[in-house]
């Protein structure tokens, strides 16, 4: 019976003591204060979880043209050249490229075969109904000189010849509005102005300071001279350059 009168008088107290404190919350505005606050803790970690999620589509996020740089037209920029195959290109140490300074000077687009034309290695074969006896293009195609200046970096490290060359090899791309990026029908460069060398036509050898103009031959479509903005890409996956797509054509305005 004592044990009974004991544990109730425990139980009255502690509710006493609940009640009092409830009592002196509301007065000293403590309970209010915490019900204003969880309206406002409960947006914050909805905003918390908001910016969560956008930081997450930020870095999945694709960037234009795959994050490669573009060049305008006439704008001078860098391609660097990987020189040893035993060290990865990194862009904070200067000991693992060396560089060319590099502008398109002239892009020369005409029917006429106002060059040699041995300089085109290939591209040729399956263009004979649309070219006349003297290889000039009667319909459907262009030829384009594409005049680069190149001057090779003074402080580049030194290195084999077979590292002190720019090559004559590169896709073509067209550039769209969203971002993306396609080659043009004939992908590439089909020759170029460059002499043989004991590397071969497909380099083009410099000494350090050197500036020098390299002529790149390609072909466009007519849809692509009057629709499409045209870029040479110096940034080739698996290769040891490293560029921006340097535009060389846009498309004409009326």
């Amino acid at each position: 019976m004592k044990k009974k009168i004991k544990s109730a008088v425990i139980s009255i107290f502690v509710i006493a003591v609940l009640l009092l404190s409830i009592l002196i919350g509301v007065k000293n505005g403590t309970i209010d204060k915490l019900t204003k606050e969880m309206p406002t803790l409960a947006t914050s970690q909805a905003e918390t979880e908001k910016s969560a999620v956008n930081v997450k589509n930020d870095s999945t996020e694709s960037k234009p043209y795959q994050g490669i740089e573009v060049a305008g037209y006439g704008e001078e920029f860098e391609i660097r050249r990987e020189i040893d195959i035993n060290r990865k290109y990194d862009e904070n140490d200067r000991t693992t490229y060396n560089v060319y300074h590099v502008r398109v000077k002239d892009c020369r687009i005409s029917r006429q075969c106002d060059f040699d034309i041995n300089r085109i290695d290939y591209g040729l074969t399956n263009k004979k109904d649309s070219m006349d006896d003297n290889n000039n293009f009667i319909s459907d195609y262009f030829y384009v000189a594409i005049e680069l200046e190149l001057t090779k970096d003074i402080n580049d490290n030194d290195v084999d010849d077979y590292y002190n060359v720019f090559q004559t090899s590169w896709f073509i791309e067209s550039l769209n509005d969203d971002g993306t990026f396609e080659p043009i029908k004939n992908a590439g460069t089909v020759g170029s102005d460059a002499e043989a060398n004991k590397i071969g036509k497909t380099n083009f050898s410099f000494e350090k300071g050197e500036t020098k103009n390299l002529i790149l031959y390609c072909i466009f479509t007519d849809e692509e001279v009057e629709n499409d903005i045209i870029a040479l890409n110096f940034h080739l996956r698996n290769s040891p350059f490293i560029g921006p797509l340097a535009i060389i054509h846009v498309q004409e305005t009326n």
